[in-house]
């Protein structure tokens, strides 16, 4: 049993009255749920009596999955009830330990017929067909109001629909839809959106300037109004030679006073607004050179000071006082017409699409919460059956996760909620409620964390766990001394200094261990780099270099399982990013340096690499005279333009768009007319194409005419980027099939859904990790912990281009900019909106931030591309204030993580190290080593010295070669013009060896126009076609066993389980069982060849993706080119690490003759030397040991057989 701390004690024990746990990372809330589950079990609650609810899928599982164990491990004890425990364990599947969305379905099954539902629904869980029908009903009202004498609806979409932004109104609607199915009463909350925007004959007397407007300026300057009262009373103002600075200060003090009071009493909206036009430095002043060091330094900082007044009085100008009363009167009164249209509109889209889904009888997700909360909520006899029902059988309602609850959510907790009845226990930390964009109120958790005393009462209660047991004592140092000058009461809802600092309590980690939290720096010095939006190369370097240094140095890690140190592995560390726009770069330069990487979650389905390429070439299809379409199209793979052709072409055409540039640069006689002469009748025939076929013909006929799905597939992470591009089909025959036609619409209908934030999962493509560093987001880490974390991207810029649009919604307002004839003014509503949506983004992201931090159990190691650092270190040491903490408008004018992280952990009081000095001898007991890392000063970066060593490393990476620039900037050098071959598969490559004579150049008429060594591609994608299952497909039913097979599994007699477990995981057709020879995969699984495979599971590694090149001459004897270059992907069966090297093994399920057995099987030998040959070569290069040993695994002969 473990040893539980005094509130860990309290938050399991503690009954009778409902209780909030705020529960900081790393505290053991989850071990805290299970015991207290247990516990009431163990009281005589049983389990049907207890709603468990949780936040996703595979929460609810692990929380079963631990209640069982622990249930389990209670029944082994002496004295216990067995039977009752036993029954309690047999429930625990069934029992209500589910999802918010899986609670309310069961409430839908059980009373449909309150609300005259119809019981036979089903859930609608396709994204594609849900986004379908939602654009179906947008259109049909669309249609009805613009057709109709609707001039309110009229007005509505002229003011939002520009020349340049047709779909805007639509957006509107549909970001206006996610936020009204979060709500309890949507149609309340919509009919209050209006409300704000009434005002009268005074902007002072409305009610958004008295409840929003007024507090926030108030607020605003008030730390302005003491920081410049606090520098006026410094000794130094008072020398002669900073009298005018004085002088100046003082009178924009006055005068900024004088405004402050006025807002504070009300005073006329006009004078107000003259008012805050003279607060301005009418005295100028300036610095001499004769200055002592100290006077240079205060006017340097006075100066700051002077910009940051200026510009708080700027931005309150722009947004509240831009025009005059009687102006401002007119915009809120028109502003307030269109709200009202919107509204009209939106309840026609709603109750449209609900219509659409019960035709169908279809419910979606939004619909489980709307309908349960219907049922529940009602004042009918059904409904207080309804509600009686669960008010009776659950006597506690315990909510994980509490921080993310919507308000819906929280409605639908409070109906089955009774004072006398039952009470709530929910556990969360609102320093990781992250999930703002899916309608998450953290504002709830601190309504009750405020509400709820912290010592026991009748009602309620708060307990406060803040011992943390993941970390070691430098990484919770580091938190701390992050987030103590972040998070307060007026940003972030908490006092991190008094209530959230994290306590060291994971005292089971070796004395020796601890090693300091590391923050490594790059200057940025030449301003061409990347842009602060994306990871700079230098930051992959260096995270690159100190991976190699901490596997040099024999980092130990201590292993929590074993309780013993162990040296580091890759699977230890993790790399955490804001968003995944840099994984294909980060996945190249990974290759190079042979460090394994894996990707654990994938980008947005519509963002990806290969979908925004193919998007943008069926826009330049439907209109090609878009420039940033078009030369992303000609920038890819595809077409390979480098910079040096794209601007040689714009120079010929200055003033025209780019496809007329590129038509005109035709008639120009060289190797570069030729390659745009090519790309454009390759579009001229696809836009010819486009008008006579379907938009799912138009995508595959792309795919064949350019090869796109095998360049794709030649990419890192290929096989999913091929299956993103069949999806593509997919959904573009489902758009068809719904009625929906014309490219254009399926474009826009595209991206309306990508920039509603509602963009597809990807197509599951299934990997293990194996003994790889782990990339991932942020969000996708949230929930997990690894023994060394790197942070990169600190200087990454937040986006905030949810405030420059046309609107913003709020989770209680909508603002909108009004369109004028000659101009757009923000009404008072948007202006208050923009303002209130930055505090929430910023707030967020400074949690994010907390969640990155705290995923760290060793080692955490903060990475950034700092431009002007010791400028920086300048400004972020005088940023603090006397209580440490970082004021307001310093928070509010974050704008990275580095704007956080800087002055907080105040980067003057450290020393530096370079990154090349850094050993076993520097101290670690330092909170926080400071690492300057300079490139040429890092001997893990080498420059190749001549064209031998760059032939080298070309050939040692083929992921080098395949992805040399990242995404638009991608060079695809094994596609050139003079036709040098560009990708093979080893599936075809293998053929070449099959025959000696197929080896030969005469087989090159095989080659297709681009050079690829091609086998001939169906019309359609083979996943469109069912038949029977062929030889080939049970083939690779019989490889899908053997990759997953489990060989740490002890029992003698598990295949059959086993394969019961893929066919539950949907990874086996139930159906092929039958065919499948179960005999020959038993034989090799229990083979003298498999015995090392049990004893060493984690040394055996199977389905392993490589890329790698070849010489064309290796494949075809006699090819012309001697330095043509083939790019070769495939799929090695598997590999087994032994102590002296590596042994290679391929599973064939080939026919083997049994009347000519050693006949038969030196054919096979003959017909794949060839392909492990090549899966020697790949390993040869990719690994640090040799290959010792090649086999063939013949399944038909039950034989091993070995090939020299």
């Amino acid at each position: 049993m473990p040893q539980f701390t005094k509130e860990q004690e309290k938050a399991i024990n503690d009954r009778g009255h409902d209780i909030l746990v705020s529960a900081s990372a790393g505290s053991g809330k989850t071990t805290v749920l299970v015991e207290r589950v247990l516990k009431e079990i163990l009281a005589g609650t049983q389990v049907d009596e207890l709603l468990v609810v949780t936040f996703t899928k595979a929460a609810a599982e692990e929380m079963k999955t631990r209640i069982k164990a622990a249930l389990t491990k209670e029944m082994a004890k002496p004295g216990v009830d067995y039977r009752y425990l036993r029954e309690q364990l047999n429930q625990i599947d069934t029992a209500n330990i589910s999802t918010i969305d899986a609670f309310c379905l069961d409430v839908i099954h059980r009373f449909y017929y309150s609300i005259e539902l119809d019981p036979s629904f089903t859930i609608l869980t396709d994204d594609t067909q849900a986004a379908l029908l939602k654009e179906r009903a947008l259109r049909e009202i669309e249609g009805e109001m613009l057709t109709s004498k609707d001039k309110a609806f009229r007005h509505f979409y002229d003011n939002f629909a520009g020349d340049r932004d047709a779909d805007s109104p639509r957006d509107l609607l549909l970001d206006l839809y996610n936020f009204a199915m979060a709500k309890p009463e949507y149609k309340k909350w919509l009919a209050q959106l209006p409300q704000i925007y009434e005002i009268e004959d005074s902007v002072i007397g409305s009610k958004i300037w008295q409840k929003q407007i007024k507090p926030y300026i108030a607020t605003k300057f008030s730390e302005l109004q003491e920081k410049i009262a606090s520098y006026l009373t410094q000794a130094i103002m008072e020398t002669k030679e900073l009298a005018k600075v004085k002088e100046s200060f003082t009178l924009f003090a006055q005068n900024l006073n004088n405004f402050v009071q006025a807002v504070k009493e009300d005073d006329d909206y006009d004078k107000q607004r003259e008012l805050l036009r003279s607060c301005v430095f009418t005295i100028n002043f300036r610095k001499s050179k004769k200055w002592d060091e100290d006077l240079l330094e205060f006017y340097n900082e006075i100066q700051s000071l002077k910009d940051e007044a200026k510009s708080q009085v700027f931005d309150t100008f722009t947004s509240f006082y831009a025009v005059t009363e009687k102006e401002q009167i007119k915009i809120m009164q028109e502003s307030q017409k269109i709200v009202t249209a919107i509204l009209t509109a939106e309840i026609k889209l709603i109750e449209r699409f609900n219509q659409l889904k019960r035709n169908e009888n279809l419910l979606d997700y939004s619909d489980m919460e709307q309908l349960a909360y219907q049922i529940l909520s009602q004042d009918t006899s059904s409904s207080q059956m309804a509600r009686d029902f669960y008010q009776n059988k659950f006597k506690e309602i315990l909510i994980d996760e509490y921080q993310d609850i919507n308000a819906l959510q929280e409605r639908i907790i409070q109906q089955i909620k009774s004072e006398k009845k039952n009470t709530l226990f929910m556990v969360g930390d609102v320093k990781q409620s992250i999930y703002g964009f899916r309608q998450a109120e953290p504002s709830l958790f601190l309504q009750k964390y405020h509400q709820f005393a912290e010592d026991e009462n009748e009602h309620e209660e708060r307990i406060l766990l803040s011992d943390n047991f993941r970390s070691t004592e430098p990484v919770t140092q580091t938190v701390n001394a992050v987030f103590k000058s972040i998070l307060s009461t007026d940003f972030g809802g908490i006092d991190y200094q008094k209530e959230g600092q994290l306590i060291f309590g994971a005292k089971y980690y070796p004395k020796s261990l601890p090693q300091a939290s590391e923050v490594i720096v790059h200057e940025k010095k030449n301003n061409n780099e990347k842009s602060e939006n994306e990871i700079d190369f230098s930051e992959i370097q260096m995270v690159l270099a100190r991976i190699k240094q901490l596997e040099d140095e024999h980092v130990q890690i201590f292993d929590s399982n074993t309780g013993k140190m162990r040296d580091m592995e890759y699977s230890d560390i993790a790399i955490l990013t804001r968003s995944r726009s840099d994984n294909l770069e980060i996945m190249q330069e990974f290759a190079k340096q042979d460090i394994p990487l894996f990707v654990t979650d994938a980008e947005n389905y519509f963002q990806t690499f290969e979908l925004t390429v193919m998007m943008n070439y069926l826009k330049i299809i439907d209109n090609p005279d878009q420039d940033i379409p078009l030369v992303t199209v000609l920038r890819s793979p595809l077409f390979n333009f480098d910079e040096k052709e794209l601007a040689k072409i714009r120079i010929k055409s200055k003033n025209s768009n780019f496809y007329s540039a590129l038509t005109s640069y035709v008639g120009t006689n060289d190797e570069l007319s030729k390659k745009c002469k090519n790309f454009l009748n390759q579009l001229a025939e696809l836009r010819s194409f486009a008008t006579t076929h379907r938009i799912s013909e138009l995508i595959w006929s792309i795919y064949e005419r350019t090869n796109l799905l095998e360049i794709m597939t030649a990419l890192p992470n290929g096989e999913q980027r091929r299956v993103n591009l069949e999806a593509l089909y997919e959904r573009a025959t489902s758009y068809e099939s719904a009625g929906f036609k014309g490219l254009y619409q399926f474009i826009n209908f595209i991206d309306r859904m990508r920039r509603s934030q509602k963009d597809l999962a990807q197509p599951l493509l299934t990997k293990e990790a194996g003994n790889a560093v782990r990339l991932m987001t942020i969000h996708g880490s949230k929930g997990l912990e690894f023994p060394i974390v790197f942070y990169v991207g600190m200087q990454h810029h937040y986006q905030m281009r949810d405030l420059n649009g046309n609107y913003i919604i709020n989770s209680d307002s909508m603002g909108i900019t009004l369109r004028e004839q000659n101009y757009r003014v923000d009404s008072l509503v948007k202006a208050m909106g923009n303002i209130t949506k930055k505090q929430q983004l910023l707030e967020e992201e400074a949690r994010i931030l907390y969640v990155a931090l705290t995923r760290a159990k060793q080692k955490l190691i903060l990475v950034g591309d700092v431009p002007s650092f010791n400028k920086k270190v300048k400004e972020w040491s005088t940023e603090l204030n006397h209580a440490g903490q970082l004021p307001l408008i310093n928070k509010l004018s974050a704008t990275s993580p580095l704007s956080f992280i800087g002055p907080s952990l105040r980067f003057d009081r450290h020393v530096a190290i370079k990154l090349n000095d850094i050993t076993k001898s520097i101290d670690q007991s330092q909170k926080i080593l400071f690492i300057d890392y300079q490139d040429e000063d890092t001997k893990f970066i080498k420059k190749d010295e001549d064209t031998d060593n760059q032939n080298e490393n070309t050939s040692k990476s083929a992921l080098l070669t395949q992805t040399v620039n990242k995404l638009y900037q991608f060079n695809y050098p094994f596609r050139d013009a003079s036709e040098t071959t560009a990708y093979q598969a080893v599936s075809e490559i293998k053929k070449a060896f099959n025959d000696p004579i197929d080896a030969e150049l005469e087989n090159s008429h095989l080659l297709t126009s681009t050079n690829r060594y091609l086998q001939p591609i169906d019309t359609k994608p083979n996943f469109l076609y069912q038949t029977k299952f062929t030889g080939a497909e049970i083939g690779t039913a019989t490889h899908l066993i053997l990759q997953y097979y489990d060989y740490t599994n002890g029992s003698a007699d598990n295949l059959d389980q086993e394969i019961a477990t893929l066919i539950e995981q949907k990874k086996l057709n139930p159906d092929i069982v039958s065919s499948l020879n179960k005999d020959q995969i038993d034989w090799f699984v229990h083979s003298d060849f498999a015995k090392d495979f049990w004893k060493e599971p984690t040394n055996l590694k199977r389905e392993v993706d490589f890329s790698s090149l070849l010489s064309a001459r290796t494949l075809f004897k006699g090819f012309s080119d001697p330095d043509a270059k083939i790019l070769v992907h495939g799929t090695i069966d598997g590999y087994f690490v032994a102590k002296n090297g590596i042994i290679l093994f391929d599973y064939k399920t080939d026919h083997v003759n049994k009347t000519n057995i050693d006949k038969s099987i030196e054919l096979i030998k003959e017909k794949y030397t060839g392909q492990l040959r090549l899966y020697e070569q790949a390993l040869n290069e990719f690994s640090e040991k040799k290959v010792i040993g090649k086999y063939l695994i013949l399944l038909d002969a039950k034989q091993v057989v070995e090939v020299k």
